[in-house]
Protein backbone atom coordinates (compact mmCIF):
# COMPACT_ATOMS: atom_id res chain seq x y z
CA UNK A 1 0.00 0.00 0.00
CA UNK A 2 1.29 3.26 -0.95
CA UNK A 3 2.07 6.02 1.54
CA UNK A 4 0.54 9.17 1.29
CA UNK A 5 2.67 12.37 0.99
CA UNK A 6 2.52 15.08 3.84
CA UNK A 7 2.87 18.76 3.20
CA UNK A 8 1.98 21.87 4.49
CA UNK A 9 0.21 24.60 2.97
CA UNK A 10 -0.42 28.03 3.57
CA UNK A 11 -3.53 30.21 2.61
CA UNK A 12 -4.86 27.57 0.12
CA UNK A 13 -8.53 29.88 0.00
CA UNK A 14 -6.19 32.82 -0.84
CA UNK A 15 -7.63 35.57 2.29
CA UNK A 16 -4.70 36.57 3.64
CA UNK A 17 -3.40 40.20 3.41
CA UNK A 18 -0.79 42.39 5.43
CA UNK A 19 -4.09 42.91 8.11
CA UNK A 20 -5.20 39.58 7.89
CA UNK A 21 -4.33 35.95 8.49
CA UNK A 22 -4.10 32.88 6.52
CA UNK A 23 -4.19 29.11 7.91
CA UNK A 24 -1.77 26.60 7.91
CA UNK A 25 -3.04 23.27 7.02
CA UNK A 26 -1.24 19.58 6.36
CA UNK A 27 -2.24 18.72 3.10
CA UNK A 28 -2.43 15.00 2.45
CA UNK A 29 -1.90 13.82 -0.82
CA UNK A 30 -3.01 10.27 -2.21
CA UNK A 31 -2.73 9.76 -5.96
CA UNK A 32 -5.27 12.73 -7.15
CA UNK A 33 -7.25 12.21 -3.55
CA UNK A 34 -6.20 15.08 -1.41
CA UNK A 35 -7.75 15.81 2.36
CA UNK A 36 -6.31 18.98 4.31
CA UNK A 37 -6.03 19.73 8.00
CA UNK A 38 -6.24 22.74 9.66
CA UNK A 39 -3.11 23.11 12.15
CA UNK A 40 -4.55 25.69 14.09
CA UNK A 41 -1.74 28.29 13.27
CA UNK A 42 -2.48 31.55 11.52
CA UNK A 43 0.16 33.59 10.39
CA UNK A 44 0.63 36.74 7.83
CA UNK A 45 1.75 36.64 4.67
CA UNK A 46 5.36 37.83 5.49
CA UNK A 47 5.30 34.99 8.50
CA UNK A 48 5.17 31.88 5.73
CA UNK A 49 8.16 31.16 3.07
CA UNK A 50 9.38 28.02 2.08
CA UNK A 51 7.47 25.60 4.31
CA UNK A 52 8.36 27.48 7.47
CA UNK A 53 7.09 30.46 9.88
CA UNK A 54 9.75 33.08 9.39
CA UNK A 55 9.66 36.36 10.85
CA UNK A 56 8.42 36.01 14.01
CA UNK A 57 9.68 35.47 18.11
CA UNK A 58 7.93 32.43 18.25
CA UNK A 59 9.16 31.04 15.03
CA UNK A 60 10.66 27.65 16.17
CA UNK A 61 8.22 27.09 18.86
CA UNK A 62 5.59 26.95 15.67
CA UNK A 63 7.83 25.24 13.21
CA UNK A 64 8.41 22.83 16.16
CA UNK A 65 5.08 22.40 16.60
CA UNK A 66 4.21 21.79 13.18
CA UNK A 67 6.48 18.77 12.59
CA UNK A 68 4.91 17.49 15.89
CA UNK A 69 1.66 17.76 14.11
CA UNK A 70 2.99 16.52 10.83
CA UNK A 71 4.54 13.46 12.76
CA UNK A 72 1.17 12.73 14.84
CA UNK A 73 -0.68 12.82 11.35
CA UNK A 74 1.98 9.96 10.00
CA UNK A 75 1.54 7.61 13.02
CA UNK A 76 -2.09 7.58 12.23
CA UNK A 77 -1.48 7.06 8.96
CA UNK A 78 0.76 4.16 9.83
CA UNK A 79 -1.86 2.67 11.78
CA UNK A 80 -4.67 2.54 9.57
CA UNK A 81 -2.27 0.71 6.91
CA UNK A 82 -1.20 -1.77 9.21
CA UNK A 83 -4.70 -2.37 10.22
CA UNK A 84 -5.58 -2.24 6.34
CA UNK A 85 -7.97 0.46 6.44
CA UNK A 86 -6.37 3.83 5.19
CA UNK A 87 -9.00 6.45 4.41
CA UNK A 88 -8.42 10.34 3.75
CA UNK A 89 -11.50 11.16 4.81
CA UNK A 90 -11.21 9.46 8.38
CA UNK A 91 -7.58 10.57 9.25
CA UNK A 92 -8.76 14.04 10.99
CA UNK A 93 -11.47 12.27 13.36
CA UNK A 94 -8.58 9.75 14.34
CA UNK A 95 -6.22 12.81 14.63
CA UNK A 96 -8.18 14.69 16.73
CA UNK A 97 -8.22 11.31 18.61
CA UNK A 98 -4.49 10.73 18.85
CA UNK A 99 -4.02 14.70 20.04
CA UNK A 100 -6.61 14.09 22.89
CA UNK A 101 -5.26 11.16 24.66
CA UNK A 102 -1.23 12.71 23.99
CA UNK A 103 -2.35 16.25 25.95
CA UNK A 104 -4.53 18.11 28.09
CA UNK A 105 -6.77 20.76 27.43
CA UNK A 106 -4.47 23.43 29.65
CA UNK A 107 -1.48 22.29 27.74
CA UNK A 108 -3.82 23.10 24.68
CA UNK A 109 -4.53 26.55 26.19
CA UNK A 110 -1.25 27.24 27.09
CA UNK A 111 -0.08 27.05 23.83
CA UNK A 112 -2.77 28.95 22.35
CA UNK A 113 -2.04 31.59 24.74
CA UNK A 114 1.66 32.18 23.54
CA UNK A 115 -0.01 32.94 20.30
CA UNK A 116 -1.57 35.65 21.78
CA UNK A 117 1.00 37.17 23.59
CA UNK A 118 2.86 39.15 20.94
CA UNK A 119 -0.87 40.80 20.27
CA UNK A 120 -2.11 41.38 23.65
CA UNK A 121 -1.00 44.03 26.39
CA UNK A 122 0.83 43.14 29.59
CA UNK A 123 -2.63 43.42 31.66
CA UNK A 124 -3.99 41.38 29.72
CA UNK A 125 -1.53 38.69 29.73
CA UNK A 126 -1.46 38.66 33.63
CA UNK A 127 -5.19 37.56 33.77
CA UNK A 128 -4.44 34.58 31.47
CA UNK A 129 -1.84 34.05 33.94
CA UNK A 130 -4.22 34.39 37.08
CA UNK A 131 -6.65 32.26 35.58
CA UNK A 132 -3.91 28.83 34.42
CA UNK A 133 -2.66 29.18 37.94
CA UNK A 134 -6.21 28.80 39.09
CA UNK A 135 -7.24 26.06 36.69
CA UNK A 136 -3.86 23.99 38.00
CA UNK A 137 -4.53 24.99 41.60
CA UNK A 138 -8.33 23.52 40.90
CA UNK A 139 -7.22 20.51 38.89
CA UNK A 140 -11.60 20.99 37.44
CA UNK A 141 -10.51 21.58 33.99
CA UNK A 142 -7.40 19.55 32.86
CA UNK A 143 -8.75 17.33 30.21
CA UNK A 144 -10.48 17.57 27.36
CA UNK A 145 -12.88 15.31 28.32
CA UNK A 146 -13.52 17.89 31.89
CA UNK A 147 -15.21 20.02 29.29
CA UNK A 148 -18.62 19.85 30.15
CA UNK A 149 -21.67 21.56 31.70
CA UNK A 150 -21.32 20.40 35.06
CA UNK A 151 -17.71 21.07 35.61
CA UNK A 152 -18.00 24.69 34.32
CA UNK A 153 -20.73 25.36 37.28
CA UNK A 154 -18.58 23.53 39.24
CA UNK A 155 -15.88 26.17 38.34
CA UNK A 156 -18.24 28.89 38.94
CA UNK A 157 -18.70 27.39 42.43
CA UNK A 158 -15.13 27.22 43.62
CA UNK A 159 -14.74 30.64 42.35
CA UNK A 160 -17.51 31.98 44.58
CA UNK A 161 -16.14 30.13 47.36
CA UNK A 162 -13.10 31.87 46.83
CA UNK A 163 -14.76 35.37 47.32
CA UNK A 164 -15.30 36.14 43.90
CA UNK A 165 -17.86 38.24 42.96
CA UNK A 166 -20.22 37.86 40.03
CA UNK A 167 -18.36 40.48 37.37
CA UNK A 168 -14.93 38.58 38.62
CA UNK A 169 -15.91 35.11 37.85
CA UNK A 170 -17.38 36.24 34.52
CA UNK A 171 -13.92 37.49 33.38
CA UNK A 172 -12.58 33.95 34.34
CA UNK A 173 -15.46 32.27 31.97
CA UNK A 174 -14.72 34.61 29.20
CA UNK A 175 -10.93 33.71 29.06
CA UNK A 176 -11.90 29.71 29.64
CA UNK A 177 -14.68 30.01 26.99
CA UNK A 178 -11.88 31.68 24.36
CA UNK A 179 -9.73 28.70 24.33
CA UNK A 180 -12.84 26.17 24.23
CA UNK A 181 -14.19 27.89 20.70
CA UNK A 182 -10.62 27.47 19.51
CA UNK A 183 -10.62 23.46 20.50
CA UNK A 184 -13.97 23.03 19.03
CA UNK A 185 -12.79 24.95 15.89
CA UNK A 186 -9.60 22.25 15.55
CA UNK A 187 -12.25 19.59 16.07
CA UNK A 188 -10.92 18.70 19.43
CA UNK A 189 -14.07 19.54 20.78
CA UNK A 190 -17.54 18.84 20.01
CA UNK A 191 -19.89 20.50 22.51
CA UNK A 192 -19.76 24.44 23.71
CA UNK A 193 -20.57 23.90 27.25
CA UNK A 194 -21.45 27.84 27.59
CA UNK A 195 -24.31 27.60 25.03
CA UNK A 196 -27.05 26.71 27.15
CA UNK A 197 -25.53 28.23 30.57
CA UNK A 198 -25.96 32.00 31.39
CA UNK A 199 -23.27 33.40 33.72
CA UNK A 200 -24.65 36.71 35.10
CA UNK A 201 -22.14 39.12 33.92
CA UNK A 202 -22.71 41.56 37.55
CA UNK A 203 -22.54 45.25 37.47
CA UNK A 204 -20.73 46.21 40.54
CA UNK A 205 -19.13 49.35 40.27
CA UNK A 206 -15.27 49.34 40.80
CA UNK A 207 -15.50 52.98 42.71
CA UNK A 208 -17.80 50.80 45.52
CA UNK A 209 -15.29 48.04 46.23
CA UNK A 210 -13.10 50.07 49.25
CA UNK A 211 -11.83 50.11 52.67
CA UNK A 212 -13.34 53.39 54.57
CA UNK A 213 -10.56 55.44 55.86
CA UNK A 214 -11.42 54.07 59.38
CA UNK A 215 -11.53 50.56 58.42
CA UNK A 216 -8.36 51.21 56.06
CA UNK A 217 -6.06 52.57 59.26
CA UNK A 218 -7.34 49.70 61.42
CA UNK A 219 -5.96 47.13 59.46
CA UNK A 220 -2.93 49.54 58.56
CA UNK A 221 -2.18 49.09 62.42
CA UNK A 222 -3.67 45.96 63.52
CA UNK A 223 -1.36 43.24 64.72
CA UNK A 224 -1.19 40.15 63.39
CA UNK A 225 0.63 37.28 64.85
CA UNK A 226 0.80 35.07 61.04
CA UNK A 227 3.90 36.50 59.38
CA UNK A 228 2.43 35.58 55.65
CA UNK A 229 -0.86 37.74 56.41
CA UNK A 230 1.44 40.43 57.81
CA UNK A 231 3.41 40.40 54.51
CA UNK A 232 0.24 40.74 52.72
CA UNK A 233 -1.19 43.20 55.10
CA UNK A 234 1.86 45.66 54.26
CA UNK A 235 1.60 44.50 50.47
CA UNK A 236 -2.24 45.77 50.47
CA UNK A 237 -1.58 49.22 52.71
CA UNK A 238 1.96 50.08 50.10
CA UNK A 239 -0.39 49.59 47.26
CA UNK A 240 -3.05 51.91 48.77
CA UNK A 241 -0.71 55.05 49.39
CA UNK A 242 0.54 54.22 45.82
CA UNK A 243 -2.61 53.16 44.26
CA UNK A 244 -1.05 50.47 41.98
CA UNK A 245 -2.53 48.28 40.42
CA UNK A 246 -1.80 44.47 40.51
CA UNK A 247 0.02 44.12 37.49
CA UNK A 248 2.56 47.40 37.94
CA UNK A 249 3.03 46.27 42.37
CA UNK A 250 4.08 43.03 40.46
CA UNK A 251 6.97 45.12 37.99
CA UNK A 252 7.79 47.52 41.33
CA UNK A 253 11.43 48.23 41.10
CA UNK A 254 12.83 50.58 43.65
CA UNK A 255 15.20 51.75 41.09
CA UNK A 256 12.74 53.55 39.27
CA UNK A 257 12.62 56.15 41.86
CA UNK A 258 14.09 59.48 42.10
CA UNK A 259 14.01 62.78 43.99
CA UNK A 260 11.64 65.75 43.14
CA UNK A 261 11.00 68.84 45.34
CA UNK A 262 12.79 67.15 47.78
CA UNK A 263 9.78 63.95 47.42
CA UNK A 264 10.71 60.56 46.40
CA UNK A 265 8.67 59.42 43.84
CA UNK A 266 8.38 56.24 41.43
CA UNK A 267 8.55 56.47 37.51
CA UNK A 268 7.31 53.53 35.55
CA UNK A 269 4.98 52.32 32.47
CA UNK A 270 1.60 50.67 33.47
CA UNK A 271 1.29 47.25 32.20
CA UNK A 272 -2.34 47.62 30.85
CA UNK A 273 -1.85 50.92 28.80
CA UNK A 274 1.76 51.43 28.62
CA UNK A 275 0.97 54.77 29.65
CA UNK A 276 3.41 56.84 31.91
CA UNK A 277 2.54 57.28 35.65
CA UNK A 278 4.45 59.33 38.37
CA UNK A 279 3.48 58.34 42.15
CA UNK A 280 5.24 59.93 45.14
CA UNK A 281 6.15 57.33 47.60
CA UNK A 282 4.51 58.65 51.01
CA UNK A 283 5.96 58.42 54.17
CA UNK A 284 4.27 55.08 55.41
CA UNK A 285 4.73 52.99 51.59
CA UNK A 286 8.67 53.94 52.27
CA UNK A 287 8.38 52.50 56.02
CA UNK A 288 6.95 49.55 54.39
CA UNK A 289 10.01 49.58 51.81
CA UNK A 290 12.27 50.07 54.35
CA UNK A 291 10.64 46.71 56.27
CA UNK A 292 11.40 44.74 53.32
CA UNK A 293 14.98 46.17 51.92
CA UNK A 294 13.22 47.85 49.16
CA UNK A 295 11.91 44.64 47.44
CA UNK A 296 8.31 44.08 48.18
CA UNK A 297 7.12 40.20 49.04
CA UNK A 298 4.94 39.71 46.05
CA UNK A 299 2.85 36.90 45.71
CA UNK A 300 1.00 35.73 42.69
CA UNK A 301 -2.63 37.29 42.72
CA UNK A 302 -4.83 34.94 43.04
CA UNK A 303 -3.02 33.69 46.64
CA UNK A 304 -2.54 37.74 47.54
CA UNK A 305 -6.84 37.81 47.02
CA UNK A 306 -6.97 34.18 49.32
CA UNK A 307 -4.71 35.92 52.01
CA UNK A 308 -6.13 38.93 52.22
CA UNK A 309 -9.16 38.10 53.10
CA UNK A 310 -7.81 35.65 55.96
CA UNK A 311 -5.66 39.18 57.07
CA UNK A 312 -8.32 41.90 57.47
CA UNK A 313 -9.94 39.47 59.76
CA UNK A 314 -7.50 40.73 62.16
CA UNK A 315 -9.05 44.14 62.04
CA UNK A 316 -12.64 43.03 62.72
CA UNK A 317 -13.25 43.76 58.61
CA UNK A 318 -16.01 41.46 57.23
CA UNK A 319 -15.48 41.89 53.46
CA UNK A 320 -14.27 40.17 50.73
CA UNK A 321 -11.46 42.28 49.81
CA UNK A 322 -9.39 41.76 46.48
CA UNK A 323 -6.28 43.26 45.91
CA UNK A 324 -7.99 45.73 43.73
CA UNK A 325 -9.99 47.47 46.46
CA UNK A 326 -6.21 49.23 47.51
CA UNK A 327 -6.37 51.12 44.27
CA UNK A 328 -9.62 52.54 45.17
CA UNK A 329 -9.30 52.94 49.16
CA UNK A 330 -6.29 54.98 48.24
CA UNK A 331 -8.05 57.39 45.53
CA UNK A 332 -11.28 57.68 48.06
CA UNK A 333 -8.87 58.76 51.09
CA UNK A 334 -7.47 61.30 48.64
CA UNK A 335 -11.01 62.57 47.33
CA UNK A 336 -12.40 62.88 50.99
CA UNK A 337 -10.03 63.47 53.59
CA UNK A 338 -7.36 65.38 51.64
CA UNK A 339 -9.78 66.87 49.17
CA UNK A 340 -7.19 66.30 45.91
CA UNK A 341 -8.75 67.01 42.88
CA UNK A 342 -10.83 64.53 41.25
CA UNK A 343 -8.85 65.00 37.76
CA UNK A 344 -5.59 64.53 39.39
CA UNK A 345 -6.80 61.56 41.12
CA UNK A 346 -8.19 60.07 38.12
CA UNK A 347 -4.67 60.57 36.03
CA UNK A 348 -3.03 58.62 38.62
CA UNK A 349 -5.01 56.13 38.74
CA UNK A 350 -5.81 55.57 35.00
CA UNK A 351 -8.77 55.26 35.04
CA UNK A 352 -10.15 56.65 31.28
CA UNK A 353 -9.22 55.20 27.87
CA UNK A 354 -5.83 56.54 26.20
CA UNK A 355 -7.24 58.87 23.98
CA UNK A 356 -9.61 60.32 26.80
CA UNK A 357 -6.77 60.52 28.83
CA UNK A 358 -4.64 62.49 26.71
CA UNK A 359 -7.48 64.86 25.32
CA UNK A 360 -8.68 65.49 28.92
CA UNK A 361 -5.27 65.58 31.24
CA UNK A 362 -2.79 66.42 29.14
CA UNK A 363 -1.56 69.55 30.96
CA UNK A 364 -1.30 67.73 34.36
CA UNK A 365 2.61 67.66 34.69
CA UNK A 366 4.56 65.16 36.99
CA UNK A 367 4.86 67.98 39.52
CA UNK A 368 1.18 68.59 40.11
CA UNK A 369 0.62 65.26 41.22
CA UNK A 370 3.87 65.70 43.20
CA UNK A 371 2.37 69.07 44.73
CA UNK A 372 -0.67 67.82 45.72
CA UNK A 373 0.85 64.28 47.21
CA UNK A 374 3.33 66.24 49.00
CA UNK A 375 0.30 68.14 50.83
CA UNK A 376 -1.71 64.95 51.33
CA UNK A 377 1.83 63.84 53.25
CA UNK A 378 2.07 66.91 55.33
CA UNK A 379 -1.98 66.81 56.20
CA UNK A 380 -0.95 62.90 57.81
CA UNK A 381 2.15 64.61 59.75
CA UNK A 382 0.00 66.57 61.75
Amino acid sequence: MRIPNLSFIYDRKHQSSKTTQGMVELRISMGKDRKYISTGIKLYPKEWSNGSVVCRKDWKELNDRLQVFKKKCSDVILQMMEDGELNLKAIPEQLKDSLIKSGTFIDYAREKFKLKVRTISEGTQQHYRIMFEFLEEWKGLIQFTDINEKNIMKMDEELERRGLKECSRWNYHKLVKTFILQAIQDGLIKKNPYANLKIKRGNESGLTRYLTPEEFHRFEQCFIPIQRLERIRDVFVFQTYTMMAYTDLANFDYKNCFVLDGQIVYKAYRQKTKQEFVIPIVSPAMEILKKYDYKLPIISNVTYNEYLKAAVLYANIDKQVTTHWARHTGATMLLNEWKVPMHIVQHILGHASIRETERTYAKVLDRSIVESMVNYQKSMEF
